[in-house]
């Protein structure tokens, strides 16, 4: 089992501290990096040759995380280091691995994956109502996708008692949102007061077609991985309110989200 006795941190977002401080309360050593703001032009062997390998054993990366910090973080790490991140990109992780560095990706954990729906959905949800001059209560919602994120999400805006649609791929998904009280998309549902569309699906699924059913005072919010599934282009045209929002535990659930995270690298590994 591997053992984290020194951290190095990359990305100062809420949610990062709030690991870094429960790290250093298990009595590991750590650190932070910051991302160089000019393209890196440094060789892993150098980074060998100069001896820093001894200070970067385990590095703890950002979600989401951009190409330059992955880049960085890949060439400042020392063969036999463990990196630990969400949602990491496969050509990343591959060529980690073939230059012996080890992975570990916690957001590929059903029991993370769910907690962060959850923090993930409440941070939609507080979007939501801060680009809009509407109550969810007696208004409509437009929810892309029903897996994890998108079943959560919808269950929590019922509760609040608006009038969720459901778009999603299977019948059994579809049987299940219906019988948690959401309506089923269809090509004659009126959209025309649909007031929220919330993308959870990493696809382009949100086009023109979709988009010209909603009303011109609609909100959407992409919650996909980047570049979302949402033609955000066609929205601007059009004066729309739309935008990715990745991050949101981080923003509006760090300590939780961190908490979370740091339980489920606690079962994985020896930490301290």
């Amino acid at each position: 089992m591997y053992e984290i006795c020194e951290l190095i941190r990359y990305g100062d977002d809420e949610r990062q501290l709030a690991l870094e401080q429960l790290f250093a309360k298990a009595g590991v050593k750590t650190c932070s990096q910051a991302v160089s703001a000019s393209k890196s032009t440094t060789s892993r062997s150098y980074l060998h040759s100069c001896g820093q390998s001894s200070s970067l054993q385990t590095i703890l990366l950002p979600v989401p995380c951009d190409e330059k910090t992955l880049q960085q973080a890949y060439e400042e790490a020392p063969a036999g280091s463990l990196i630990l991140g969400g949602n990491l990109p496969a050509a990343f992780v591959k060529c980690c691995q073939e230059h012996g560095l080890h992975i570990y990706d916690y957001m590929k954990s059903s029991a993370v994956a769910i907690w962060n729906a959850v923090a993930t959905a409440e941070g939609a949800i507080c979007e939501a109502i801060r680009h809009s001059p509407y109550n969810l209560y007696q208004h409509t919602c437009l929810v892309m996708g029903y897996g994890r994120c998108g079943k959560v999400l919808a269950d929590r805006l019922t509760n609040l008692g608006a009038t969720v649609i459901i778009s999603a791929r299977s019948s059994e998904k579809t049987a299940c949102a219906e019988v948690s009280h959401c309506l089923n998309l269809t090509e004659s549902t009126d959209l025309s007061t649909c007031q929220w569309l919330f993308n959870t699906v990493p696809a382009p699924i949100v086009g023109k077609s979709l988009i010209d059913r909603l009303p011109d005072t609609a909100v959407i919010i992409d919650l996909a991985s980047a570049p979302g599934g949402c033609d955000l282009t066609y929205c601007a045209q059009k004066g729309l309110d739309a935008a990715l929002y990745p991050g949101l535990p981080a923003k509006y659930a760090p300590k939780s989200s961190a908490e979370i995270i740091f339980q489920h690298l606690n079962d994985i590994f020896v930490i301290g």
